[in-house]
């Protein structure tokens, strides 16, 4: 049996074949399904998203920047809550068995429920659910606060799988061509699109790209899970900090429809965390004659959270918003609503990414890339076909 220290080494040394022990390159899992689906059918769905939006601003009748933003948002909800239901069905099973999840699932939002219930049945936050997200009619019952809580949680979680499918489905299938257009720096055209997008100095002469991935022990990954969620919830707060301490949002949007507008668009943030963070985990780098190899997680999340320069904006606009004498406790009131929103929304979508996707998303990523570099009757199984496999490119 081999020893700690040399499987370390091999990895090391022979990456390729180190993958190709660890990953199946020849399995057609349901994610590899899914991401045919996704991509055969998410043009048509966009489509589709975008009809829904007008007609829903035609339905609402509001011509608004508010109204219209308010129709496209909940457009684009609808249609990802549907998608995420086929989703569901469709994608592998969780890292943790449904048998678990449902229960929590079930216990979490009654909590909640009742919580905010004691806190006064009467407060704008609650009017606000229940206004919202009750089928069934408007009052301030602890039923009336459950159902609405319930529905807040179930669209949140469809829409996270529609969202993160979309997101795996597309980086799967397309994105060994980025990494593969890294090994072609001669070719400025085709490197120009890779090379901006994870901020590579120009003074750095690439010689190959490879994998550092985190390893997995077949459980649920914990770290992944807060570290996603805390990027998400933090991301969230900042691009909502538009709407919610603008001066003239603050004037002529009511509380509901600001926190409304909030949610739906932090539904869809998901795109400027996973890419980098996936990126991370594969553990993606770019060899050169440098002493430091440079790992493009790290410029890759430089260029999508170039928006984190509105935490300087957002102290502009608090100031000017106290300057101009807005209500301060409207604008505590509008934050303290939207941070329980959307830390349900972080904890969702953390939760359907590291459970359902990211191991097969990790391995899917890497998987391409090795075939995109050989066939699959040509992929390298021992130390000599390595070398061979390293040379070809």
């Amino acid at each position: 049996m081999t020893d700690a220290p040399e499987r370390i080494r091999d990895r090391v040394q022979k990456p390729m074949t180190y993958l190709r022990t660890v990953i199946n390159l020849d399995e057609d899992t349901k994610h590899d399904r899914l991401d045919r689906l996704i991509t055969q059918i998410f043009p048509y769905f966009v489509v589709a998203c975008v009809i829904i939006c007008a007609a829903l601003i035609l339905y609402l009748d509001n011509y608004s920047f508010t109204g219209m933003l308010f129709g496209i948002c909940l457009g684009f909800a609808l249609g990802f809550t549907v998608l995420g239901l086929a989703c569901v069905f469709l994608s592998d099973r969780g890292v943790i068995s449904g048998k678990y999840v449902v229960p929590v699932v079930l216990v979490i939002p009654a909590l909640a429920g009742v919580i905010l219930y004691l806190m006064g049945a009467d407060t704008e936050l609650n009017r606000f659910i229940i206004d919202y997200f009750n089928v069934f009619g408007s009052n301030t019952e602890l039923a009336s606060l459950l159902i609405s809580i319930y529905s807040i949680s179930l669209m949140i979680f469809f829409v996270a799988y529609g969202v993160v499918s979309v997101i795996v489905g597309y980086f799967r299938t397309y994105f060994y061509r980025v990494l593969r257009a890294l090994e072609y720096p001669a070719e400025k055209r085709r490197s120009r699109i890779p090379g901006w997008l994870f901020q590579i100095p120009d003074i750095i002469d690439i010689q190959s790209v490879e994998f550092e991935p985190d390893t997995d022990d077949g459980r649920f990954n914990t770290k992944l899970f807060r570290d996603t969620a805390f990027s998400l919830f933090v991301l969230g707060i900042v691009i909502c900090s538009y709407f919610f301490i603008n001066p003239l949002f603050l004037q002529i949007v009511p509380f509901s429809d600001m926190i409304l507008i909030g949610m739906l668009l932090s539904l869809f943030i998901s795109p400027l965390v996973i890419p980098w963070s996936i990126v991370r985990s594969i553990g993606a780098k770019i060899t050169s004659a440098a002493p430091r190899d440079f790992y493009l997680w790290k410029g890759m999340r430089g260029r999508l959270y170039q928006g984190f320069f509105t935490i300087t904006f957002f102290m502009m606009l608090l100031t000017l918003s106290l300057y101009l004498g807005m209500d301060f406790s409207r604008i505590a009131q509008t934050y303290l609503g939207y941070v329980a929103f959307m830390a349900l929304i972080s904890i969702i979508t953390s939760f359907v990414y590291v459970n359902t996707y990211y191991k097969g998303f990790k391995n899917g990523i890497i998987k391409s890339y090795i075939l995109s570099k050989n066939p699959p009757d040509l992929v390298p199984s021992s130390e000599g076909e390595d070398d061979a496999f390293h040379a070809d490119r």
